[in-house]
């Protein structure tokens, strides 16, 4: 069995910050996306595991290097567990646009256990940051296509099998692990 030690970020879910109802969750997690790439730029793509008390945020950048078929079945073990409210991939990525042609954008897409996902992109300027429009926003509720290339996390998860083993890092590890930005 593959193993890969991955860098976790966990802490308390405030959910004034990252409410439980799916729109609200997915605006104030896009928004917060905006902000910290207005302050910093473009941050790199990260997945985020939503317990009804608590958030682990995975560096993807592990998960990236990752050769397939292993690299969806991590991100599902990672993101579709039976324990988790929802799943969250969120970032800067490369989006489809017409024609084939892609674009760097500011991405959020959430999955819930039952297969419904909510997703918002804008496109980022050549400056890097935000270009002024509103995002767009797609929900399996009002029958989009799930985006190519994300999701059935939980789905796959079900139908393989799969299962995470998390261990906390000792006590010699880096300080400030357990911190979610």
């Amino acid at each position: 069995m593959p193993q890969w030690s991955l860098r976790v970020r966990s802490g308390q879910r405030d959910l004034e910050i990252l409410p439980r109802e799916d729109e609200a969750l997915g605006r104030a997690m896009f928004d917060r996306l905006i902000g910290i790439t207005r302050e910093k730029g473009p941050p790199r793509p990260a997945l985020v595991a939503l317990h009804p008390e608590r958030v682990e945020q995975f560096d993807m950048r592990t998960v990236q290097s990752v050769p397939e078929p292993h690299r969806t079945r991590l991100m599902a073990s990672i993101v579709g567990r039976g324990e988790l409210e929802c799943g969250v991939l969120a970032g800067t990525m490369r989006v489809a646009r017409s024609r084939g042609r892609q674009v760097q954008g500011l991405v959020v897409f959430i999955e819930w256990p039952d297969n419904r996902w909510w997703t918002a992109w804008q496109p980022l300027g050549e400056d890097g940051q935000p270009v002024e429009q509103e995002p767009v926003i797609r929900r399996a509720v009002e029958g989009w296509p799930c985006p190519k290339g994300v999701g059935g996390w939980f789905a796959r998860v079900r139908r393989e099998g799969l299962n995470l083993r998390v261990q906390k890092p000792l006590a010699s590890a880096q300080p400030g692990l357990d911190l979610v930005h």
